[in-house]
């Protein structure tokens, strides 16, 4: 949804995206397969690497962005 956002110009709605996606990583700083939305956990294994490619696609074409937004 965030680059999806960012690709219609709207760098501020992208970021927001982007930032409640990233709050779904587990304490690795990756992505579980499954997430427990009443005790805000993760759970199950790791997703394989394209769902964490696409983070870092997503990081990189938003980190203009965020910089000048500070």
């Amino acid at each position: 949804m965030a680059l999806a956002t960012d690709h219609l110009g709207d760098r501020t709605r992208a970021l927001r995206w982007f930032e409640r996606s990233r709050t779904a990583c587990g304490p690795t700083g990756l992505f579980p397969e499954e997430y427990d939305v009443r005790r805000r956990q993760p759970r199950g294994n790791l997703p394989q690497a394209f769902v964490h490619a696409l983070l870092l696609e997503c990081a990189v074409r938003l980190g203009d962005a965020s910089a000048l937004l500070l």
